[in-house]
C-alpha cells in the first residue's frame, strides 16, 4: 500500500511539474519559431508551440531521476529510453526544419532493430493463428516491423486536438492496471508518471493558451508505449500451453486502432498512385471532422470507439479464440469506416446542394431587384 501510495504521489508530481514547465518551454519554443504553421492541411489558424512531447519527456525523466526506481529504470529500460529520446530529437528537427519521411522510417528501423538486439522481442505468438513459439529469424523481423508500425501509427493519429494526449492516456491506463495486476511496480510508477505528465500538457493542448505534442511527441510516447508493451509481455505472460491471457487481447485492440487506420490510409494512397508517405486528410479524424465534428466530439468518438472495442473483446473472450476475435475486430473496424466514409459523402452532397440552392436564391433575387 505505501509503494503505491508513493507512485501516486510521484504522479501527482508529474503533473504539477508538466504545468509549472510549459509555460516557459513555450516561451522558448515561440523565440527559436518551434512552431506549427497553419497552411491547408491543418485546422488551426495561429501558429502553436510544438512543445508537448518535450515537456512530457523532460518531466519523465525529471522525476525518473529523483525517485527510488533509478535503478531499475537503468538497468533494465535504459535502451527504450535511448531510442525513445533519439525520436524525441528526430521529431524536435523533423518539427523545427521538416525531415523526408524515408528518413525517419530509416531511423526507426534502425532502433527497432536496437531495441531487438538488446534483447526486447516478441518471442512468442500467444497463439494467434494456432502459432505460439517463433524462431529467432521472426521474432527480430516481427518486433522490427511492429515497432515501426505502431511509432508511425502513433504519428499519424495526430492531428487533433486531445487525441494523441486521450489515446496515450487510455494506453498508460491498461499498462497501470496490467501492472498492479502482475505487481510490475516500476511499470506502476511509469504508467502514472506518463499520465500526470499527459494531463498536464492536455490542460493546455485543449486550453487557450494552446501547445501541439508535436512529431517529436507522438514519436516519443509511440515508441515507448509499443516497447514498454513487449517488454511487459516478456516478463509477465503465462506459459504458452495455457489460455492467453486477457492483457495481450486488450493490447492488441489498443495497438490495432491507429495501426488499421494507418494501413487503411496507406493502401489508399497507393490504390491512386500517390506516394504512401504523402500527407492528406483521409485519417480517421479527418473523417469526423469532415462531418462537422469539433475537435473535442472526434476525441470522444474515437475514444469512445477504442473503449467499446476493448469492452467487446473482454466480453468475447470466454466464447472465442483469439484469432476470431482479432478478424472481428478488422471486420468491426472496417465497418465503421464504410459507414463514416458514406456519412461523408452524404455530407458533401447535402452542402453541395444548400449551396447550389443558395445560388439559385440569390439570382432569382436580383432578377426581381
Amino acid at each position: 500500500m505505501k509503494t503505491l501510495l508513493e507512485i501516486i504521489s510521484y504522479g501527482f508530481l508529474s503533473l504539477l511539474l508538466t504545468i509549472s514547465f510549459i509555460p516557459f518551454i513555450r516561451k522558448v519554443a515561440i523565440s527559436v519559431n518551434l512552431v506549427d504553421k497553419p497552411n491547408y492541411r491543418k485546422v488551426h489558424l495561429d501558429t502553436v508551440p510544438l512543445i508537448g512531447g518535450i515537456a512530457i519527456a523532460l518531466v519523465v525523466f525529471m522525476v525518473i531521476f529523483i525517485s527510488g526506481f533509478r535503478n531499475v529504470f537503468i538497468k533494465e529500460y535504459f535502451s527504450v529510453f535511448a531510442g525513445a529520446i533519439t525520436l524525441l530529437i528526430v521529431g524536435i528537427i523533423d518539427d523545427k526544419n521538416d525531415i523526408s519521411a524515408k528518413y525517419k522510417l530509416a531511423i526507426q528501423l534502425i532502433l527497432a532493430l536496437i531495441i531487438a538486439l538488446s534483447g526486447t522481442r516478441l518471442t512468442s505468438l500467444y497463439g494467434l493463428f494456432g502459432i505460439y513459439e517463433i524462431s529467432t529469424w521472426i521474432q527480430y523481423l516481427l518486433t522490427i516491423l511492429i515497432i515501426t508500425g505502431v511509432v508511425n501509427a502513433f504519428n499519424l493519429m495526430d492531428g487533433v486536438d486531445g487525441l494523441m494526449g486521450g489515446l496515450s492516456l487510455i494506453g498508460f491506463s491498461i499498462f497501470l492496471i496490467s501492472a498492479i495486476y502482475f505487481k510490475d511496480y516500476f511499470l506502476v510508477f511509469l504508467s502514472a508518471v506518463f499520465m500526470g505528465a499527459i494531463v498536464g500538457f492536455l490542460k493546455f493542448n485543449l486550453g487557450k493558451k494552446k501547445i501541439f505534442i508535436g512529431d517529436s511527441g507522438s514519436l516519443f510516447i509511440g515508441f515507448i508505449m509499443i516497447t514498454l508493451a513487449i517488454k511487459f509481455l516478456q516478463k509477465n505472460m503465462l506459459p504458452h500451453d495455457t489460455t492467453p491471457d486477457l492483457v495481450l487481447l486488450i493490447l492488441l485492440v489498443f495497438f490495432s486502432i491507429p495501426v488499421f487506420d494507418s494501413l487503411r490510409v496507406y493502401m489508399g494512397r497507393m490504390k491512386n498512385g500517390k506516394s504512401p508517405f504523402k500527407a492528406d486528410k483521409s485519417h480517421l479524424h479527418h473523417l469526423l471532422l469532415s462531418i462537422g465534428l469539433t475537435h473535442k466530439k472526434v476525441d470522444i468518438v474515437i475514444s469512445a470507439i477504442c473503449m467499446l472495442m476493448l469492452i467487446l473483446i473482454v466480453s468475447l473472450k470466454s466464447f472465442l479464440t483469439m484469432t476470431l476475435i482479432i478478424m472481428l475486430l478488422i471486420l468491426s473496424f472496417s465497418i465503421i469506416i464504410r459507414l463514416l466514409l458514406m456519412i461523408n459523402k452524404l455530407y458533401q452532397w447535402t452542402t453541395r446542394i444548400k449551396v447550389m440552392e443558395c445560388s439559385v436564391n440569390k439570382k432569382e433575387s436580383n432578377l426581381d431587384y
